[in-house]
């Protein structure tokens, strides 16, 4: 059975909460479809928006994501977000969605595309060398 594979973003509330179970995943303290839509809501205020990679309408990747200025990297497009389904994964669909930010950002004229993984996540820092990101910083933070 062909499956169709499109690239959009989720705008609508329904689209929105359609992508909680696939966040869920990647961001375990959401508690409900709800939650996810109020703080994508409270995000788009700064611009954030959520490029998903549907498969027969069913999101099987999502990359929430935002375009930024500052004085390290100028502008760029800063990947707050980036899942694939577990059962999923392998099939290229992170790939295909980071490619597609690339090109958001290269029409937006942004210098660099940006994200940030957890440091024991060795998976997705096999996967983002591979795909030609490099490490370029340590994040540090400091709970208030």
């Amino acid at each position: 059975m062909d499956k169709t594979l499109s690239i959009r973003h989720a705008e609508t509330a329904e689209e929105i909460r359609t992508c909680y179970v696939l966040m869920h995943q990647l961001r375990p303290r959401l508690a409900s479809a709800d939650e996810l839509l109020a703080a994508v809501q409270r995000q788009r205020e700064q611009g954030y928006r959520l490029l998903v990679r549907w498969q027969d309408g069913q999101p099987v990747a999502l990359a929430g994501y935002r375009r930024m200025d500052n004085l390290i990297h100028g502008s760029f497009i800063y990947v707050d977000d980036l899942v694939t389904n577990e059962a999923d994964r392998g099939q290229g669909h992170g790939e295909v969605l980071l490619e597609e930010l690339r090109n958001i950002g290269c029409a937006l004229q942004c210098d660099q595309l940006v994200l940030d993984t957890g440091v024991t996540n060795r998976g997705a820092q096999r996967f983002y060398n591979r795909i030609g990101m490099q490490n370029g910083a340590l994040h540090f933070m400091l709970n208030l």
